[in-house]
């Protein structure tokens, strides 16, 4: 059975898939070349016919027994080849796919379920493509090259041969849609379990501090006795489909003898050429077993193959509309510019005014809106601000209020569903789907570090960097102490994901890692959550002090849940259901009695807000 879907996943190995397929013709016509000498052969040594007589026959007979290693290895080193690249181009395929989603999709997913699609799910794939596909051309050669050889021979016996042959590969279908449907009971079952055996190994010290370990440990046995559930319900059937199409190639053979012999019976079929018909025979449904075989070891990739191709369907999808949305951005762009002194002025605080007209603008969101898929409001909602460049601007908020979706929408990952964004003038509807703008540098709450050393993971970013210059980094983001050479200083190991080094270390390292970035916009994302008030005030005015390798300043935004550091901000931005509900200085909204007002009560008072 051919899956059309599954086929655009092979790419551009065509010539190599064809290269297999060539290589399976040619070890077929080998066989049926030494069947047709067995054949003669026989018949000589029942006819009593001279030894001269088969010289030819026992040359082929031979030459077969001796080509037919040599491109069965042929063959397998091309089968290597073509899975390979399939596997390797499917894989950047699916990276490329992930990226272009971004972290906000890949959220909703999880970690454990795509690790599974990307490692297990092409490597299922590999003998779907390198054998079962191949097969099914050598098999419909084969077959019916054969079949009509044998209607030459003997119309009768062609004729019957031929519809055993075309019942082997039909009549199993019948079994298909029931199959397909428990092999994706199947794939679901190994990926969620895959999926909680990732979670579990991640968060073991949180399980054993919390005494869920045992609770845990029950769920995943659960999960296991799931797939064994779904492993067994796929297999019952699947021995099925293989016990019928077994009993086809078995009798095909069979049945080709009987009705050969009946012929001879009659008369219509000389005696001798009995054994062609049946040597023939054998040789038409070779290539079915070999097909059976290759099924049943690729089908577990069909299931696999499915989700991949929905996942790089979706991507594709994403693709085409963010090109739309780009082509209406670009569009809007023009319109957009021409507001945003004016926009400025009004966001500003008083002591800017005198200069708003003329000061460049860092982010500029122009009415912009975005909604959640599958959500029945906005998270982003008719948003107007701009953030002048080379500026301390803080974002707050009651959780929910906009903040990280706004954060998002800055860097890139969140497309506007309607009005535009500007990063220096750029929409970022033209920054396309590769990724964060190069013009803004995330620090989140929970940094990602990589296993490696200190200077690995800021040489991620900047490989050039000197010692001087990774270590003038450490210190503009107050982390210093990590240059402890009783330590390792810039060689110390950091651990898995960090683990080797304290909250607040990973995030000063993380802030270190922007900072060598050398983005002209800066995001700090609750990045100082880990440090006390007074090391967090000490790094944000660090930070404002910082310049960039053209010896330009920074503009740092702040995204903060606690209101202490951001208090010497130049601009608060107050969000609130996804609005600006105000903006200023910290004093100045303080005076106002609104929003702020009450987040600064709630806090004072000891209340989380």
């Amino acid at each position: 059975m051919i899956h059309l879907r599954l086929l655009r996943l092979a790419g551009n190995s065509t010539a190599l898939l064809s290269a297999v397929v060539l290589a399976g013709i040619a070890l077929s016509a080998v066989a049926v070349g030494q069947a047709i000498a067995t054949a003669e052969l026989f018949t000589g040594i029942v006819t009593g016919a001279a030894l001269q007589s088969l010289t030819g026959a026992t040359i082929v007979f031979a030459g077969a027994l001796l080509v037919r290693p040599v491109l069965s290895m042929a063959r397998e080193l091309t089968v290597h080849a073509v899975a390979g690249r399939i596997k390797v181009q499917l894989r950047s395929r699916i990276l490329n796919a992930e990226i272009a989603a971004g972290p906000l999709a890949s959220s909703t997913s999880r970690s454990g379920e795509r690790q599974s699609l990307l490692v297990d799910a092409v490597e299922n794939l590999e003998p779907y493509f390198g054998r079962y596909l191949p097969q099914l051309a050598v098999t419909f050669v084969t077959g019916v090259s054969l079949v009509i050889a044998l209607i030459i021979v003997d119309p009768v016996v062609g004729v019957t041969i031929g519809a055993i042959a075309l019942a082997v590969p039909f009549i199993p279908r019948f079994w298909d849609a029931a199959l397909a449907g428990r092999g994706e009971q199947h794939w679901a079952a190994y990926s969620s379990l895959h999926a909680d055996v990732v979670d579990s190994i991640r968060g073991m010290p949180t399980l054993k501090a919390l005494g869920a370990v045992h609770l845990r440990r029950q769920q995943l046995s659960a999960a296991g006795d799931s797939l064994l559930a779904a492993t067994l319900s796929q297999l019952k059937l699947s021995l099925v489909e293989s016990g019928l199409t077994s009993f086809f190639l078995v009798a095909g053979p069979a049945v080709a003898l009987l009705v050969g012999a009946a012929r001879v019976s009659s008369g219509e079929l000389a005696p001798t050429t009995l054994f062609l018909v049946t040597m023939l025979s054998f040789e038409v449904f070779r290539p079915f077993r070999d097909l059976s075989q290759y099924w049943h070891a690729g089908y577990a990739g069909v299931s696999a193959g499915n989700r991949i191709s929905a996942l790089l369907a979706n991507a594709e999808t994403v693709a085409s509309t963010g090109d739309g949305a780009q082509a209406a951005s670009a569009k809007a762009k023009d319109t957009t510019q021409s507001a945003v002194p004016r926009e400025a002025q009004s966001l500003q605080h008083p002591a800017a005014h005198s200069t708003a007209h003329s000061a460049p603008i860092a982010v500029h969101a122009d009415k912009v809106s975005f909604r959640y898929r599958g959500a029945e409001s906005d998270a982003l909602h008719n948003l107007s601000v701009s953030i002048p460049t080379a500026s301390t601007v803080a974002i707050v908020g009651e959780s929910g209020s906009g903040k990280s979706t706004f954060a998002s929408a800055v860097l890139g990952f969140a497309q506007p569903t309607a009005g535009d964004l500007l990063i220096n003038g750029t929409s970022t509807a033209t920054l396309g789907h590769e990724g964060c703008s190069p013009l803004v540098s995330l620090v989140a709450q929970d940094p990602v570090l990589f296993t490696g050393s200190i200077r690995h993971n800021l040489q991620l970013v900047a490989p050039q960097a000197s010692d001087s210059d990774l270590s003038r980094a450490l210190f503009d983001a107050g982390a210093e102490e990590l240059l402890d050479p009783t330590r390792g200083g810039l060689d110390a190991p950091v651990g898995d994901n960090g683990g080797l080094l304290s909250g607040g270390q990973r995030q000063r390292l993380a802030i270190t890692r922007a900072l060598l970035r050398d983005s002209p916009i800066l995001l700090l994302d609750e990045a100082s959550s880990a440090l006390d008030a007074r090391r967090e005030n000490a790094i944000l005015e660090r930070l404002r002090e910082t310049r960039r390798a053209d010896g330009s300043a920074r503009t740092v935004i702040v995204i903060a849940h606690r209101l202490a550091p951001i208090r010497s901000a130049d601009l608060v931005l107050v969000f609130e259901n996804g609005c600006l509900a105000e903006s200023g200085t910290y004093n100045d909204l303080l005076a106002r009695d609104g929003v702020l007002t009450r987040l600064h009560a709630a806090q004072t008072s000891g209340v989380l807000a």
